[in-house]
């Protein structure tokens, strides 16, 4: 018997069958330096076939998912049976410059910020935001690793115009308040985009608007998310999705208003970061996002210059609703619509507005 193992020091360094992906992010200035919030998943890429088709096979028969319908499944389950790194210390690096971020949590996320002085980062544009900087970098594997993982992460200035937007059934169609037709809609259909939203957006990017996507959908379905986003044009922008464990799940769900509690932590470090910024938010009626944007506007009235809601079940059904969670609140910083093209002249001109201030 070996007693040593019992003393055998826990690895915290990414191995050769470990992948880390690196969601999109976003960095501010502070005193000749950026600030680039790093934000990822350390993970095992290998599904066994163990694991595999008994846990696929009985979600699939639970959800009522057609055989005809089993690939498109699959492939966006997939990242929900992969393992999780836990303890890894990842090392970043942009320019000439490398710092650690890290560990990762149960869940295998790693989050942190990189001090970087701005002759140290590599800046570059990409097309869908033309006025907004990027900067790429990458981690640092062991010696003998040749794989590379990339990120970026926006670099806003301290004045423009941010707009946090959530994504299903204000960018796609999710259908949220029915659990089963979201299920099909998340796992199992083409993801749809809200007819006009792409455009808009496009529109808004095109005048100077940088983009901030707050999502309740998990961070293992950013992939197919990102390949949605690209394919409809979408602005780029930063990532902010909910972190998901399948333990967790049924004790958070006892839990009472786990999205207003999910999208106020994820929204409030980007008013943080930039005081000076005016922000547009834009969701739904669907859950949570009225109450969630009239307590950060009530909070911020300097910082939110308008929020926009789009009701789902109708303006007449939601204006009771609405009326109440923004009463006291100025009329013309809040509006709701039923389609896009009710609130599009409306929202080019609040960002035209402010980029003239």
């Amino acid at each position: 018997m070996n007693l040593l193992l019992p003393f055998r020091r826990r690895r915290t360094s990414v191995s050769r069958d470990e992948a880390v992906i690196f969601y999109p992010s976003y960095g501010y200035r502070d005193n000749g330096h950026w600030r680039l919030v790093i934000q990822g998943w350390v993970y095992h890429p290998r599904v066994t076939l163990l694991g595999r088709k008994p846990v696929l096979g009985l979600i699939r028969r639970a959800m009522r998912v057609e055989r005809g319908c089993a690939d498109a499944f699959h492939h966006r389950m997939r990242q929900f049976l992969v393992n999780s790194s836990v303890g890894r210390l990842v090392s970043v690096r942009t320019g000439d410059f490398e710092a650690q971020v890290g560990p990762s949590e149960v869940a295998g996320l790693i989050s942190g910020e990189l001090s970087v002085p701005v002759s140290q980062v590599r800046v570059f544009r990409e097309p869908t935001t033309p006025h907004v900087n990027w900067a790429e970098f990458q981690a640092v594997l062991p010696n003998g690793d040749a794989r590379e993982f990339r990120g970026r992460a926006q670099l806003l200035e301290e004045q423009g115009v941010s707009i946090v937007s959530d994504v299903d059934d204000t960018l796609k169609h999710s259908n949220v308040p029915n659990r089963r037709d979201l299920f099909r809609n998340t796992f199992v259909r083409d993801f749809v985009p809200i007819r006009g939203m792409p455009e808009l957006y496009q529109m808004c990017a095109q005048r100077g608007a940088a983009f901030h996507y707050v999502s309740a959908s998990p961070w293992q379905l950013y992939a197919p998310l990102a390949e949605f986003w690209r394919d409809q044009g979408y602005p780029q922008g930063s990532f902010h999705l909910k972190r998901f464990r399948l333990r967790e799940t049924a004790r958070k769900m006892r839990k009472m208003s786990p999205q207003k509690a999910y999208k106020r932590a994820a929204i409030e470090p980007i008013l943080n970061a930039y005081p000076h910024r005016q922000f547009v938010l834009v969701g739904d009626s669907g859950e949570q996002d009225p109450e969630i944007y009239a307590g950060l506007w009530r909070e911020r009235p300097q910082q939110i210059a308008h929020v926009f809601i789009r009701t789902i079940r109708g303006r007449r059904q939601e204006e009771e609703r609405l009326n109440r969670t923004f009463a006291g609140c100025p009329t013309h910083v809040w509006s709701f619509y039923d389609e896009p093209s009710e609130m599009a002249d409306e929202l080019l001109g609040a960002v035209e507005k402010l980029l003239v201030r």
